[in-house]
């Protein structure tokens, strides 16, 4: 898309794997955390519109419950809500289905806006607009990337977002060719379990090549702190 630019910026040991808590840890001692932080400090320094997270990321590292009120009303109007906007930075959650009960509008401070599917509920629109979060529609099963992208232009103002993941979203990106640059950092460590996610996922069929037509040209390398390396390419189209 010409009107915005996606950055995969995505934080994997050297195998590739994407659970930091399985890596091995710095051979001096050095508390991993630490190490972890550069991958964030790199993520500050592109200034973006907004980061990117699925469902799964969000609720693992933020908001652990699960929307359920046991009322459902069917939602007939798919217009764009725009609640607390207060930061430099926005959250975008791709959640399809409506399922993250949020205690806050904000993550590290960042306002949040929730992509969603028709098929929610009235009961959590409600409950996203009482706690100030903005949302908009992405298609009937909320996987319409393309539109959701386009809104977030539209709508919000943006034009680049750090697609952070977890590995089966970024999978869904690449597949739909909507990656323009990839932000690899390495961690000087390993996990080596066979099934473990890795940095893209694409739940396809057998014989399927998601990234097929797609070609990486690296554009700058950099030692950074602590023996982690950063990478950058060009996604060619």
């Amino acid at each position: 898309m010409n009107d915005i630019k996606i950055i995969s910026h995505i934080n994997s040991s050297v195998d590739g794997r994407l659970i930091a808590d399985r890596w091995t840890l710095p051979f001096d001692g050095r508390d991993i955390e630490d190490v972890l932080s550069v991958y964030t400090e790199i993520k500050d320094g592109y200034f973006a519109d907004a980061w990117i997270l699925g469902r799964n990321s969000v609720q693992k590292h933020f908001f652990p419950e699960t929307f359920n009120k046991g009322i459902f009303t069917s939602v007939t109007t798919f217009q764009t809500y725009i609640g607390h906007r207060d930061s430099k930075r926005s959250l975008v959650v791709f959640d399809s289905k409506g399922l993250i009960r949020y205690t806050d509008d904000k993550v590290y401070g960042d306002n949040i806006i929730a992509v969603l599917g028709e098929n929610v509920s009235e009961e959590y629109l409600e409950h996203l607009r009482q706690t100030g979060i903005s949302y908009l529609f992405a298609g009937t099963d909320g996987h319409d990337y393309e539109k959701a992208l386009q809104t977030l232009h539209n709508d919000f103002g943006m034009h680049l977002i750090l697609l952070d993941g977890g590995g089966t979203l970024n999978g869904q990106f690449l597949k739909r060719r909507l990656i323009d640059e990839l932000s690899l950092v390495i961690y000087p460590g390993i996990d080596a379990l066979s099934g473990i996610p890795s940095i893209y996922e694409y739940k396809g069929k057998e014989g399927e090549y998601p990234a097929y037509g797609q070609s990486l040209e690296l554009m700058d390398m950099r030692q950074c702190r602590d023996g982690v390396v950063w990478l950058k390419y060009k996604v060619h189209k």
